[in-house]
């Protein structure tokens, strides 16, 4: 495992958790990179840094893009591997379990207290926040988030850049489509499609129309 990481993009509020998880894997940041004019909300700001700053030196740690809104964590990247970043960290809090046979792909944050069952997969540059409880057989498709608490039975698959919002609940084998949407709390029993929101005990399953940055916690970009 890696001993450096460099925290590429600093504004949003859950950068301590990913200070906090490398604080507790014995991880040094290498350089936590404020890309934009955005204040920073760094814990330990020591090794903050602007993105015209990079040396070389940065370069050589691997890096993950901090953010839950998965357009943001794209963007992110993309200008990661513009400023020659190319090498992914995964980073995986130890205080969650994940069965030998599941697999987590490159720029992945595992948050603390999850755990993830037996022969599942998990995408590139996936975000799983706090106490996140994953099935065996699951797939997370690349750029998904999970918000805290959410739990996820076998068979599941989360599409790319979905969104899980805190709490929810999906029955087994449901399938959660490209960018779809569940909303916190929300307990999904029927497929919700590419790009449909679905919200409430029912629940109601609807097109999302316009920014679907306004519906999944944009302060927490």
């Amino acid at each position: 495992m890696t001993e450096r990481i460099t925290l590429f993009g600093v504004r949003t509020p859950l950068i301590g958790d990913y200070e906090e998880t490398c604080l507790r894997l014995g991880l040094t940041v290498a350089a936590a990179v404020q890309v934009d004019a955005n204040r920073h909300r760094l814990i330990d700001a020591a090794a903050l840094i602007r993105l015209e700053d990079l040396t070389e030196a940065h370069r050589t740690a691997p890096f993950i893009a901090p953010a839950f809104v998965p357009a943001r964590r794209r963007e992110l990247v993309a200008m990661a591997d513009a400023a020659g970043l190319a090498a992914r960290a995964t980073l995986v809090d130890p205080t969650s379990v994940v069965a030998s046979t599941s697999r987590i792909g490159p720029g992945t944050y595992v948050n603390a207290m999850t755990v993830i069952a037996s022969a599942t997969r998990i995408g590139a540059h996936v975000f799983i926040n706090r106490a996140c409880n994953i099935g065996h057989h699951v797939l997370i498709g690349d750029f998904a988030s999970l918000g805290p608490g959410v739990t996820i039975p076998s068979s599941v698959r989360v599409g790319e850049g979905a969104v899980i919002g805190a709490g929810a609940v999906l029955l087994p084998g449901v399938v959660i489509g490209t960018g779809a949407i569940v909303s916190a709390g929300t307990r999904v029993h029927a497929d919700v499609p590419d790009g449909h929101l679905a919200i409430g005990a029912g629940p109601t399953i609807k097109p999302i129309r316009g920014d679907s940055r306004i519906l999944i916690y944009p302060d927490q970009e």
